[in-house]
């Protein structure tokens, strides 16, 4: 926990939900200092969430597992049960350790005397970040706003099929602890449903109706894929009244360069001032795919100060694959996916009162590539802060390079 010597935003905390192992030192520092000092409020972090490395008693094999390889177990353990004990799963005593954490700021900061903050903001990465989304959904009341940051897969079995067809029938590396659990032979099954209505934050959308929520994701993430908002982001504008987007071009799972937009978020929510209202729409026809999008600056509502768009194709035409590793097929190794995100510029449409409007025209590639292209904009924050926004991902065209998988077919191959 760092408490700055002169609190001048004390209603609202932040805390970063962190990884972190049994074998590490007791940390001595806090990621969040920095924030905690330019944003003159309380900060803390949270550590090894999960738990690991643990080993489970009935594993039979005895292993000490970690991060997915935990997640997994308990994956296969609900799927053989056929769901008799929920509690198995591991997201469950991970979100709890995220609630008991705020009750715990809240003691230590009334046992010192310290103004004990009403309010949170809860931000956390990968397994960090659906248990933000988790935490979200269970303490609402807290928790006024949450920064998933590279976790999008809302809506897991439609989202997940969409992965297999994406990759030609596979699945990335990067889920490997599931594929050696033979989890993905489940991933069109009734089954996963009944997993999704436990621990899917889409489950829990009517949860986020007072909740202000940034996801941030990268663009060459490995684990989850460029289009993982198409299942479930008009539903979750539907349930916040507004949330907002941010993807990273050139980078991946190990996401960078998104700390000023999360401290420029925190500042806007702790300061109660109207965050961008940026709306949008991807179309196509036969030979193109737009994006238009419709900023609102009324009431208050910051201008954008720069508006571009991004584009990048795959490096084949066999998968529908925008990671920025992969598998070679031939060697098993982990090689490098050559795809580059360009900078291009996109057409101003004009100004009507308090919105402005852009727009983006791509042409859908015939040579059997598929292209992907989103629109950014950037906003002046508070204390001098930047904020950037951007829409979802389009894809064009929209064809996949094989079809859903059904029962023992998912199992699928790593790519």
């Amino acid at each position: 926990i760092t408490v700055p010597k002169n609190i001048r935003r004390y209603k609202t905390a932040f805390l970063l939900v962190n990884n972190g192992d049994n074998t590490n030192a007791v940390p001595t520092s806090n990621p969040m200092t920095d924030l905690a000092i330019s944003s003159s409020s309380v900060t803390a972090t949270i550590w090894q969430i999960p738990n690991r490395p643990f080993q489970f008693w009935a594993d039979p094999l005895e292993k000490l597992r970690r991060e997915d390889a935990l997640v997994a177990w308990t994956w296969k353990q609900y799927f053989d049960t056929n769901g008799m004990d929920p509690r198995i799963l591991l997201y469950f005593p991970m979100t709890k350790a995220v609630v008991r954490a705020m009750d715990t700021i809240e003691q230590f900061l009334q046992q010192e005397h310290i103004t004990v903050p009403q309010e949170f903001v809860v931000g956390g990465a990968s397994k960090r970040g659906w248990t933000t989304w988790l935490t979200a959904a269970v303490d609402n009341t807290r928790v006024v706003a949450a920064v998933p940051i590279v976790m999008d897969l809302l809506n897991i079995r439609p989202n997940m099929m969409s992965h297999y067809r994406s990759l030609g029938g596979g699945w990335t590396f990067a889920l490997d602890d599931y594929y050696e659990m033979n989890v993905t032979r489940q991933m069109n099954s009734a089954i996963t449903d009944k997993l999704a209505e436990m621990i899917d934050p889409y489950s829990y959308l009517n949860r986020y109706s007072k909740t202000k929520i940034f996801q941030l994701q990268g663009a060459g993430d490995e684990f989850f894929l460029l289009d993982c908002e198409n299942f479930f982001w008009n539903e979750l504008q539907v349930a916040t009244g507004g949330s907002h987007l941010r993807r990273i071009p050139n980078t991946g799972h190990n996401i960078r360069g998104y700390e000023e937009s999360l401290s420029s978020f925190y500042l806007s929510v702790t300061d109660r001032v109207p965050l961008p209202s940026m709306k949008w729409t991807r179309t196509m026809n036969g030979t193109h795919g737009f994006i238009h999008v419709t900023i609102d600056f009324s009431s208050g509502k910051p201008k954008p100060t720069t508006v571009s768009a991004y584009q990048a194709r795959t490096s084949d035409t066999l998968r529908r694959d925008f990671r920025q590793a992969k598998l070679d097929q031939t060697t098993g190794n982990l090689v490098a996916n050559p795809i580059v995100w360009a900078n291009t510029g996109v057409q101003f449409q004009g100004q009507s009162g308090t919105t402005a409007s852009y727009s983006l025209t791509v042409s859908i590639p015939t040579d059997g590539y598929w292209l992907a292209t989103f629109i950014q904009a950037t906003f002046d924050g508070r204390q001098g802060t930047t904020l950037t926004l951007t829409t979802e991902t389009l894809i064009l065209p929209n064809t996949y390079p094989v079809k859903e998988c059904n029962d023992q077919e998912c199992y699928g191959t790593l790519v």
